[in-house]
């Protein structure tokens, strides 16, 4: 575990680098007036976080990672627009209470935000049935018309 944390601390150190601008002959300036090193991977654990420390203070801000809904287990951005698409196509009250109070009924959940993959599934799945029993395509939201009359 230490040398995993050891190889992310030369990583954002690698990072720190190239967002200040530094060429190689700056950076070894860096590594070596500081720690007398000529390199990050000749440095011990606490030698590497006062570099970070120090680049942080040059001005290296790292940003963490952004995750996305659906990397938590929630429902997607698309799944969450196909449901308000559906939903705006078949229903015959159109408001965000009617939608809410739907989805509530199918997934137990009271807002869009809380359903995850799962549910969203189930949801779509009902809209489907919804919209072939109202006469659209659930796949093209066109109406459906009986050839031959």
């Amino acid at each position: 575990m230490a040398d995993e944390k050891r190889k992310k601390l030369i990583q954002l150190i690698h990072v720190g680098k190239g967002k200040l601008g530094w060429d190689d002959a700056a950076y070894r300036a860096f590594l070596n007036g500081g720690w007398g090193k000529e390199s990050a991977a000749d440095m011990t654990g606490n030698e590497l976080e006062s570099a970070l420390k120090a680049m942080r203070k040059a001005g290296f801000a790292s940003k963490p990672r952004r995750v996305r809904p659906e990397e938590k287990g929630r429902a997607s951005a698309a799944q969450l627009e196909y449901i308000k698409g559906m939903w705006a196509v078949c229903a015959r009250n159109k408001s965000g209470a009617a939608l809410l109070a739907f989805v509530k009924r199918i997934a137990h959940v009271d807002a869009l935000r809380f359903l995850d993959a799962a549910t969203a599934r189930q949801v779509i799945l009902a809209l489907r049935d919804m919209m072939a029993k109202a006469g659209f395509n659930p796949d093209t939201s066109e109406a459906v018309t009986e050839v031959g009359k």
